[in-house]
């Protein structure tokens, strides 16, 4: 994968992981569950997108992209108790995920630029 895919996917990634869990914010529990998963699996990829790239570029775009690594485990920590918690509760997490989501875009974003691409 060259640097250009690389970049393209990271942002791509936290685009997608934004635009869902804005819409899970917006559905009842039960229709949440299923994007929550699926926002889950797609957190897991951008993290290893994330670690490639901090292993590949200088150290300033490698502190960047720990910080958006930050964000994206807090994210996968809250949405695997959003997973297992009860529809009420769901709606919480949800919202927190969205919120989490909006900062790790951004910080990927962030280490991106910094990265010099």
């Amino acid at each position: 994968m060259t640097s250009n895919e690389m970049i393209e996917r990271a942002l791509a990634s936290a685009r997608e992981l934004q635009r869902a869990m804005g819409e899970a914010a917006s559905k009842n529990a039960e229709q949440m569950k299923p994007l929550i998963e699926q926002s889950l699996k797609n957190a897991q990829e951008l993290q290893a997108t994330l670690t490639k790239h901090a292993q590949e570029s200088g150290a300033v775009a490698q502190e960047q992209s720990k910080q958006a690594m930050g964000h994206l485990q807090e994210f996968i920590r809250i949405g695997t108790e959003a997973a297992r918690a009860s529809a009420v509760q769901a709606r919480d997490y949800a919202t927190q995920m969205a919120e989490q989501s909006r900062k790790t875009a951004e910080s990927v974003a962030e280490a991106i630029r910094k990265g010099g691409a």
